[in-house]
């Protein structure tokens, strides 16, 4: 009788001890994951996987088919991927999504979370048409779990939008932002600040096939929306101006043009500094229109400084 007491005390400790090594790990992998994945989002790139590098380690230990690990090697990958090791994230994510598919099934949310960091990869790699065929499979996925209406189906139709605009597939691209702001129009709740880059990219896309009299609206609202979300005085305030006046531009009306596009600059040269990629643009924009209104000075002036910031940031960047 004494030895079976024993024998039950023994076991009773030794599971114990499991369970308190279990949650030491549990709190050492989630403590060291979200410090590297903080330290991501502050664009502190070498803390970041020194930290998820560790937070890898201590994963491992549950087993390689637990979703832990397979959300740390997801998070790393963007880690690399910010840090231009692009051959390093894509095989990182692609073991996250098959750990994924293995430990949850293949059409689980985090799944979709999973597809969506590949074809980011792609895209951020110039992969474009790899990028779409993942967005598309990823879209499809977050319509089967979240449904056509989900917060996660705007957002993929926003990427999706973005790469068939770049492609040029302006007619699916056109759709698919139309589709996705009906969508964000009707989240309980919504912030107003998430529908302004829907309007801003319709209405950019419709400027760009002429369709002044509909983007018009469309940049108006954006700028209106910005303006009270985020300042006066901020770049994506500066953006929506910006396409306001090259539509303006595009329909000759020089003088209005004028105005956006040089209040426009003002707010970049402010808040992103005078050697910004943005300020070079927007002075090439603001040139042109110089040049429509007889100014070839002030055009020559604007063009030269623009050069000079597009010199300058060539040779800021570090050779290949």
């Amino acid at each position: 009788m004494i030895r079976k007491v024993g024998t039950i005390l023994a076991t009773v400790v030794s599971l114990f001890c499991a369970i308190v090594i279990a949650q030491a790990q549990e709190s050492r992998w989630q403590a060291d994951h979200d410090a590297g994945w903080a330290a991501y989002k502050e664009g502190r790139f070498a803390d970041a996987e020194k930290m998820l590098r560790a937070a890898e380690k201590a994963a491992r230990a549950f087993g390689e088919n637990d979703p832990r690990l397979a959300t740390t090697l997801d998070h790393l990958a963007w880690v690399l991927s910010a840090d231009g090791r692009s051959a390093e994230a894509e095989q990182l994510a692609k073991t996250a999504l098959a750990t994924r598919q293995r430990a949850l099934g293949a059409e689980h949310a985090d799944v979709v979370k999973s597809l969506n960091t590949l074809a980011c990869l792609y895209e951020t790699d110039g992969r474009h048409a790899e990028a779409r065929a993942v967005y598309e499979q990823c879209l499809a996925l977050a319509e089967k779990v979240h449904g056509k209406e989900h917060s996660s189906v705007a957002a993929l139709l926003d990427n999706l939008a973005t790469i068939d605009h770049a492609l040029g597939k302006t007619a699916e691209a056109e759709a698919e932002y139309r589709r996705e702001l009906s969508i964000r129009e009707k989240i309980p709740g919504g912030n107003p600040i998430d529908l302004a880059p829907t309007l801003y990219d319709l209405g950019t896309l419709l400027v760009e096939t002429r369709r002044f009299a509909e983007a018009e609206p469309l940049l108006k609202r954006s700028l209106e929306i910005r303006q009270k979300e985020l300042g006066p005085e901020h770049p994506d305030v500066a953006a929506c101006l910006e396409a306001m006046g090259v539509s303006c531009m595009d329909q000759r009306k020089n003088a209005e043009a004028e105005a956006l596009l040089k209040q426009a600059l003002t707010i970049y040269e402010k808040d992103l500094g005078a050697d910004h990629p943005h300020v070079a643009r927007c002075c090439s924009n603001t040139a042109q229109c110089c040049r429509a209104l007889g100014r070839v000075a002030e055009a020559e002036t604007l063009d030269a400084r623009a050069k000079a910031i597009r010199e300058k940031q060539d040779q800021d960047q570090p050779a290949k």
